[in-house]
This record gives structure tokens, sequence and C-alpha cells, in this order.
């Protein structure tokens, strides 16, 4: 068995636009813990799970101070068996679907912690889901995956204290909802079917993707709603030269839409559905101790009286030093209608099993862009204000 502990300390400096400063400061710690089994040539355990808490000065957001919340959680807990053409695996697992950075439009099978996401990155957000898949070898490099998740698991803002968590960006202030999460029935099953395989140096993957959506939208009624959405993608990734280049794109031809309008001069929040195309290139290349990468994504939806589009960019660098005991990363995603947000974390080994990290996250955003009349986006603007620095201690054992 194997695993670490870690300390971190994030302060959010100014969470208002409020005369004076507003922030909040957090203790988070986490104890991770993980073991795998091999059971003669066919049978594998895989177990694992976390316990986090928090010790946190959130009064600026109108929580009790100081606020405190602890919470145990499955990560990777699995059964797989395996053999030259079949795998067979049951249990909670993360599945990742898609090949660019960060940004996935494919990546739809588990839901995210978006806290995690802003300070740590994807792989780092993705929540395991109870599932069953299955993945069979055909001849040459092509292989059929199926899942099928049973039970709904939603998406959050911060699995820690949520609801006065400052990365939650949920409802609108003062809005007071009723949550409607889907029940465990045969109806409200998730599943989808990826095929992978290799041609000309090429590899390609076409996918599909029944399932509900792991954050919600509210309908008139003030109520969190959590509605079906079907997904066709593909995607590719091949090497030119020193460079590594893929792409991916997503249709979701049934989705659900958040509205905004103006009633009496106050913003009234309904649902529509409708269609949308999320697609994206890029590149990276790897040279020496650097690592760079570019992304330019662009997405379309339609709903019945209203449309429209966007193009984010996504720029990722890291550099390692001192036989990769120092390791800098640096993420930068621009959406010129709404958002820049930049992010750089800085990891220092002191020792095999002991190290620190400092991050720092800025957002320039315009909060109103988030507030806007017609199609709500889950834009990045949407976390104006959220700018953030953190320190971490962690140790392996």
């Amino acid at each position: 068995m194997h695993g670490h502990v870690s300390v971190t300390f994030d302060v959010l400096p100014d969470l208002s636009d409020a005369p004076g400063r507003q922030s909040a400061g957090e203790l988070r710690t986490r104890l991770f813990v993980e073991r795998r089994d091999q059971i003669g040539e066919h049978l594998r355990f895989w177990l694992s799970g976390y316990v986090d808490g928090l010790l946190a000065d959130r009064g600026s957001l109108g929580a009790s101070t100081p606020s405190t919340h602890a919470i145990a959680r499955p990560m990777d807990l699995f059964v797989e068996f395996t053999s030259s053409r079949v795998d067979l695996r049951a249990g909670f697992s993360r599945v990742v679907w898609g090949r660019l950075d960060e940004l996935q439009p494919t990546d739809v099978v588990n839901p995210l912690d978006l806290s995690r996401f802003l300070l740590d990155g994807r792989t780092e957000a993705r929540l395991p889901v109870p599932l069953l898949s299955t993945r069979v070898f055909l001849h040459g490099e092509t292989a059929i995956e199926a899942i099928a998740v049973p039970v709904f698991r939603r998406g959050r803002f911060d699995q820690l204290d949520e609801r006065a968590s400052p990365f939650n960006v949920g409802a609108p202030a003062g809005l007071v909802v009723r949550r409607e999460e889907p029940e465990t029935l045969a109806g409200n099953l998730q599943g989808g079917v990826r095929v992978t395989s290799t041609a000309r140096r090429v590899d390609w993957g076409v996918s599909a993707f029944r399932g509900l959506r792991s954050f919600p939208v509210i309908s008139t009624r003030y109520v969190e709603m959590f509605p079906r959405f079907t997904m066709l993608g593909s995607d590719f990734e091949t090497v030119h030269g020193e460079w590594g280049i893929r792409g991916e794109a997503a249709a979701f031809v049934h989705d659900t839409f958040q509205l905004v309008s103006l009633g009496a001069g106050v913003p009234a929040l309904s649902t529509e559905v409708g269609h949308s195309m999320n697609a994206g290139v890029g590149v990276d290349r790897r040279a020496g101790d650097y690592r760079i990468a570019g992304d330019v994504l662009w997405s379309y939806r339609a709903a019945a009286h209203e449309s429209d589009s966007d193009v984010t960019v996504v720029l990722a660098a890291d550099r390692s030093f001192v036989h990769d005991t120092r390791m800098v990363r640096v993420l930068a995603v621009y959406d010129p209608g709404d958002a820049f947000f930049v992010r750089g974390i800085v990891t220092v080994n002191v020792r095999d099993d002991i190290s620190i990290e400092g991050s720092s996250g800025l957002f320039t955003a315009d909060a109103s862009t988030s507030n806007r009349v017609g199609l709500a986006a889950d834009t990045l603007a949407r976390f104006a204000r959220r700018d953030f620095l953190y320190a971490r201690l962690k140790v392996l054992f």
C-alpha cells in the first residue's frame, strides 16, 4: 500500500468589487491511499480512496468562521479481468476520452470537481463513477470499449463545504432553488461506446455517449435539473517530425441550455433544448527539458430562438530542472469574448518522498458577461475575482 499526505494553504485575495478587501483563506488536507493486487494472470484489484479536510475563513462569503468540513471518498475502486482479447472492469473508476489539453469536448464520462480543476488540472479533477465496462481487442490496433454507468453522480464546484465555497458559481446569490437529482432507475442509465484504431500512423477514435448533465440548469420554477444529452464524438492523434498533432470534436445532438431573460427588469431563468458543437485542434512538442502545447477550440450552440459561437485558445508549457527535481508548469486559457485565465505551478522535490509546491491563478474577466441575457454560457467569466495563491506540502509513503 502506498499514498501521500498533502497540506494546502490557499488564499483568494478579493472576492467582490465592493469597497475594501473581501478575502478568503483555506487550509485543505488530503490523505490518499492506494493498493493494487494481481491475482494470477488475469485478475487485478485496484483499491484507492482519500479523506479530505477543510479549515477555512469564508466570512466574506457569509459563512460562519471558521468553517470546517471533512469527507471520505473512493477514487479508483474496481476489479478487472484482463486477457489478450477482452478486458472487463466493475467498480468506481475514471475513464479518459479525448486527446486535447485540459478542455476535452468528448471527455464526458466522469463529472469534475471544479475547485480541483482550477487548482490542479483536469486529471486531478475527475470524479470516479460506478461503472461496468468492457474492452474488446480486434485484429490489428482496433479496440471497442463499452461503458455503462448505472448510478448518477453530479459534478461539484467544490467537494468541501460546497455551499459556502468561493469556487461555487452555481445559482445566483440569494436565489433559493430546489435540487432534483436523477434517481437510480433503468431510465436514468448512462452509457456509451468508443472505437479506437490506427491507420497510416494516425491514431483515431469515434465515440457516442448518452448521459446526464453533471452540472445543473435551473428551470422557471427555480429547480436545479440534470437533463439528458446525446454526444457523438471523434478524435485523432499523429506525429509529424518533432511535433505531435491532435484533434477532437463532439456534437451534442440533444442538449439543454440555460436561458436568461428580463422580466420587469429582473433576470429570469429558464431552459431550452437545442444542439451544440465543440471542436478543436492542437499541437505539442518536447525539446529537451521543455514541453510546449497549444490548442484552439471552437464551440457553437443553437436553441430554438438563439444561437452563438465562441473560440478558446489554450497554451501550456512545462520545464524541468536539476534532473527533474524542479518543475515549472504554466497553463493559459483565453476566451476572446469573456475571460483570460493563467495558472503557474512551481514544484520542488526536497527529497524523493517530499515536495513543496506553490501556485497562483489569475482571472481577468468582467463578471457581468456571465449574467448576459440569452444563452448563459458556462464560461471562465463566471470565476471573475477568483484569483488565488496556494502553497502545498506533500509527503509520499
